[in-house]
């Protein structure tokens, strides 16, 4: 049986033989956009059955319902054709269709690159960066070396958006969590390389300029330390309109001032710059929103210890809002165009 290979990362392709990331592979044409549209649906949500019905409306929601399901037929038959093509009539078929569902199974047969993605995630999931083993780190690295891009670039259906951005958030996870094991470690130059590529990502997380100065500070670049905060507050004002937070302003005094020992140290501050009154849980301090989702967290043990994990906490939730504020501001900018 012959293997396809899907890339949902960057652009959608679909080639044959090789494995993810290998080269020698022979490009696979699959016709027009739309069954293109449907296998990468089906591939992002394998091993379940979806209603016909449903998935016609969800791939083309402004198109008559009728209409959407001829698509889906035309999309089914094409994708249909490529796989009996790459099958010898061994092993399970990859796609299952009645007259009401459609399901595609996960085998051999079709490797994808999401599908590898998240497994390597999975697989370190809740390890703190600094407690990842060789072999962890690896698979991280291993990780990051597939996405090549936002997931499905140029689609722009509310699904693909959704999917895109959650799979972008766990990238940077990834990269933090490589980035926090190299300041660990002090492998500054790897973690430097990190930290530049979680900073195209998400140019307003905060957090990732933290990231900037301290690994700078370990590498001895007391200057670099330095640009990265003015980096730092220069977008921040362009992107979002606000200043850096108490804690990233702390931490560039103390670089400014030469008083950091340590790439952590100025975290100790941090209950202060939050506003928590001595001795009060940091949550009581915080507003509503923020509260509930930190109570979730396990935030036990010395305040040294879970300031950095609350730092990316918060960082995360920033990013979060930023973008939420970012998408209003298209919609809106949508609602006030001509008719």
């Amino acid at each position: 049986m012959s293997t396809l290979t899907v890339r949902l990362f960057g652009r959608f392709s679909v080639s044959r033989q090789g494995q993810i990331g290998s080269e020698g592979q022979s490009p696979v044409g699959l016709g027009a956009r739309r069954a293109r549209e449907v296998l990468g649906y089906l591939l992002l949500y394998p091993d379940r059955a979806h209603r016909r019905e449903r998935l016609a409306d969800l791939l083309w929601e402004d198109t008559p319902l009728d209409q959407a399901r001829k698509h889906l037929r035309q999309a089914l038959w094409q994708i249909q054709a490529v796989l009996q093509r790459e099958h010898d009539g061994n092993g399970p078929f990859a796609l299952e269709v009645d007259p009401h569902w459609i399901q595609l199974h996960t085998c051999g047969c079709l490797q994808v690159d999401v599908r590898h993605f998240e497994a390597a995630i999975h697989c370190c999931h809740g390890i703190a960066g600094p407690e990842l083993d060789a072999t962890q780190r690896q698979t991280l690295e291993d990780a990051v070396q597939l996405y090549r891009g936002d997931l499905l670039e140029g689609w722009e259906q509310g699904w693909c958006l959704a999917e895109r951005e959650r799979l972008q958030n766990e990238l940077l996870d990834a990269l933090d969590k490589l980035v926090t094991g190299c300041v660990a470690r002090h492998d500054s130059e790897r973690g430097l390389a990190y930290a530049r590529r979680m900073l195209v990502a998400d140019p307003a997380r905060e957090q990732v300029h933290c990231h900037l100065m301290r690994l700078h500070l370990l590498s001895g670049n007391r200057t670099e330390a330095l640009r990265a905060y003015g980096c730092c507050e220069r977008l921040l004002m362009q992107e979002l309109g606000v200043r850096p937070s108490q804690a990233t302003r702390a931490l560039h005094e103390s670089i400014r001032e030469g008083r950091s020992d340590s790439p952590w140290s100025e975290l100790a501050s941090l209950g202060d710059a939050l506003g928590a009154p001595p001795g009060a849980p940091l949550a009581a301090s915080l507003p509503a929103p923020l509260t509930d989702s930190l109570l979730g967290a396990d935030w036990r043990g010395e305040p040294s210890a879970r300031l950095p994990a609350l730092a990316d906490h918060l960082a995360r939730v920033q990013s979060t809002l930023a973008r939420i504020e970012a998408r209003l501001r298209q919609e809106m900018a949508r609602g006030d165009g001509p008719g």
